[in-house]
């Protein structure tokens, strides 16, 4: 069976969660690249076929700085832009085509976008590892004394589309406690990843991958109370952690709680 992306239906209105998701797009397409808002223009007038006097400079100059609220056949310019610089991005190509495979829309209708509230910079915690030679100890539940700082996680809502972008770079492989001794193993060269996150019926889904070695990791990820993010992880280990682990073990799967970076401890 023959599995299409999805195509975005032309959208007509556009609510202050996404304006400002356009927004932050064309901000961040601005400084990646180096050019003012002039030369945006162009693209943009050239992304939607029209010429520059129906995209006003300044007209654009004000949505870019939020300062009015621009109507919505200018948004649709800009949108249509930032869906095309979107379409060249192999992370959204991958992200359309793992969200068509898994079936989270039917005939557009059954389509759950990730929440606009879930993009941001978060500092995820998990349960601290044993110290050698320990084979248990006793906690009371939810105790935050037996959680250590495991990874930081990014996440960003792409506008016109049903996935978000989320990267990720494990700075506590280990799960080791302060003080604990790591054995010299290096862990970030290794442990950053990126990949797309989804919205099926329950939980939200996230799949990345590796950027050095391609290994695949997989969350679950849903909102609590307090904003906080309850996840479970999951990783096979490579061929470069059996011997230091001492063993062949199969996996990795941390049970982590994401809290905003700005409320982290």
């Amino acid at each position: 069976m023959e599995t299409k992306a999805y195509a975005a239906p032309k959208q007509t209105y556009f609510d202050e969660a996404e304006r400002q998701s356009i927004r932050r797009a064309l901000l961040r397409y601005i400084d990646e690249n180096n050019i003012g808002a002039p030369t945006l223009q162009r693209l943009i007038a050239g992304a939607n076929g029209i010429s520059i006097d129906q995209l006003p400079l300044k007209t654009l100059q004000r949505f870019m700085a939020d300062t009015h609220r621009s109507n919505d056949l200018m948004v649709r310019f800009c949108h249509r832009f930032v869906i095309d610089q979107l379409a060249t991005d192999p992370v959204a190509t991958f992200g359309d085509h793992f969200a068509a495979f898994l079936g989270v829309w039917r005939d557009g209708r059954d389509c759950r976008p990730v929440p606009s509230d879930m993009a941001g910079s978060f500092q995820s915690y998990t349960k601290a590892a044993l110290p050698p030679g320990q084979i248990m100890r006793v906690r009371r539940s939810g105790d935050p004394s037996d959680m250590v700082p495991f990874s930081r996680i990014e996440i960003r809502v792409e506008p016109g589309r049903i996935f978000a972008v989320i990267r990720e770079t494990i700075v506590n492989w280990r799960a080791l406690a302060p003080g604990a001794s790591d054995d010299g193993l290096p862990t970030m060269p290794r442990r950053d990843y990126e990949g797309v996150m989804i919205h099926p019926h329950g939980a939200m889904f996230a799949m990345m991958r590796n950027v050095v070695t391609g290994t695949p990791r997989t969350y679950w990820l849903d909102r609590q109370a307090e904003n906080r993010v309850l996840g479970y992880g999951h990783e096979s280990y490579g061929w470069f952690d059996v011997k230091a682990l001492g063993g062949s073990p199969l996996h990795n799967s941390p049970v982590v709680v994401l809290l905003p970076a700005k409320d982290s401890p």
